[in-house]
């Protein structure tokens, strides 16, 4: 369960690299060089930097033969719109890479930085950030591998765009594409605004592993609520996550926070938790229309009392959606609706065609749990799920739980429970208003309504 909105949002908040300004890099390709089985967006005509490992900085960077050598020349540079960065495939360059506003691509002509020839190249990140930019969007990274020095040793985020500086309007187009990230300590991806209105509007990260990492997976934070927009992040991995004793929430798998208009499909979270408490494998928090469909969270853990469950719509989350998901042995919930103390209002959500098995294995979580510690949760329907448990080491399971008081016109409907050596337990708090719950079908017997 949750604890207070600044500590929500402070979690997340990034360490920047400490540099007088920071330089940042805009990378990749413009079009003479047929770079095979990618596909890059259509773009203005800039100029392509190469980086080899038999280069020399003292070169321009503008064709193979006088590439550079490593990132630094990359990082003093300003790159504009369709300049791209192209690193050796199969060789290591130490980071980082860094993007700051002087760097500016657009949605439309992206600043580009992926790898060429064979296989993926590597940024070795060392103790900082492996790519880092400060108040500039417009950029498109693929096909790289971001390795730090491990999640005790490395003290940053492995890819990280902030906003800081207030602003009219979003900073548009990030797409982070078939990257794998791991070994920093605190996330794999964080994307956020600070000190600022503003956010990023059309996100999208995609078929990315990101695991190993200290805090969380992928994360996207905002001090104003929903300050970004279109977020979409699909067909991506996001394990072995630890989390921190000392923050909460950590050991995520995927966190939108802060967007207007999000999705989160098709992606895994797995054995992410087991050092931290607070947190869970695919959710979301202060926003607003988002989908969450069609994923598995699995294995997840807590080290605290605190959740380690599967999916959640917590604080401030309005007009949500989760629908075909699978949870499975996670110590906490399967899926949680929850409102924390500080956040804004939460209404007119949905759970629905939802599959949990073995969910709740620690603290007496259900499969199903709402909880309340701000100003109460309003309209949601739940409907159609499907909710498999058997005993614990130490007790016998309850299915569906509302744990305190505060929920008002909650519609609770045609689910399944189902109890393997236990009695079907459903354990509702007085204290709501408006409270429907029918036609729900209890295996092998009744369902038994008790308070918790």
């Amino acid at each position: 369960m949750r604890s207070s909105a600044l500590q929500y949002h402070e979690q997340f908040r990034p360490r920047l690299p400490e540099t007088a300004s920071i330089r940042c890099v805009t990378l990749l390709v413009t079009g003479l060089f047929l770079i095979t089985g990618l596909h890059f967006p259509d773009s203005a005509i800039g100029a392509d930097y190469y980086i080899s490992k038999a280069g020399n900085d003292a070169h321009d960077g503008l064709t193979l033969v006088s590439s550079w050598a490593t990132l630094v020349p990359a990082n003093k540079k300003n790159l504009v719109p369709g300049d791209r960065i192209l690193l050796e495939g199969g060789s290591r360059f130490a980071g980082p890479l860094l993007f700051d506003s002087e760097d500016r691509g657009t949605k439309v002509a992206p600043i580009v930085v992926t790898s060429y020839g064979e296989g993926r190249a590597s940024i070795l990140a060392g103790v900082g950030a492996g790519i880092a930019a400060l108040n500039t969007a417009g950029i498109f990274i693929s096909d790289i591998e971001i390795i730090g020095s491990g999640r005790t040793n490395n003290e940053a985020d492995g890819i990280s765009f902030n906003l800081s500086q207030n602003g009219e309007g979003h900073f548009q187009g990030i797409t982070i594409l078939r990257m794998v990230v791991h070994g920093f300590g605190r996330n794999g991806i964080a994307i956020g605004s600070w000190n600022s209105p503003s956010g990023f509007q059309d996100v999208k990260i995609q078929e990315v592993e990101v695991h190993d990492n200290g805090l969380s997976g992928i994360v996207t934070y905002a001090e104003s609520p929903r300050a970004h927009k279109s977020v979409y992040i699909g067909y991506s991995k996001t394990y072995r996550n630890a989390g921190s004793p000392d923050v909460t929430p950590s050991g995520n798998g995927i966190v939108l926070g802060g967007v207007d208009g999000g999705i989160i499909e098709r992606s895994q979270a797995f054995d992410n938790g087991w050092q931290g408490d607070g947190g869970v494998g695919i959710w979301t928090y202060e926003s607003t229309n988002i989908l969450i469909q069609h994923n598995e969270a699995y294995h997840n853990q807590t080290a605290g009392t605190r959740d380690g469950g599967g999916f959640d719509l917590d604080g401030g989350v309005t007009h949500s959606l989760i629908q075909y998901n699978i949870s499975h042995e996670n110590d906490g919930a399967g899926f949680l609706l929850c409102q924390y103390a500080g956040a804004s209002s939460w209404s007119k959500n949905i759970l629905r065609h939802n599959l949990s098995i073995d969910d709740g294995r620690k603290n007496s979580y259900p499969g199903i749990l709402v909880w309340n510690n701000g100003t109460g949760l309003d309209e949601a329907k739940i409907y159609d799920n499907q909710i498999v448990m058997r005993k614990t080491r130490f007790e016998s399971p309850t299915v569906l739980q509302i744990r305190t008081e505060g929920t008002r016109h909650f519609s609770i409907f045609d689910n399944v429970f189902v109890t393997i050596d236990a009695p079907v337990s459903l354990a509702i708090a007085a204290g709501q208003t408006n409270l429907n719950l029918a036609q729900n079908i209890c295996r092998p017997q009744t369902c038994l309504r008790a308070t918790p």
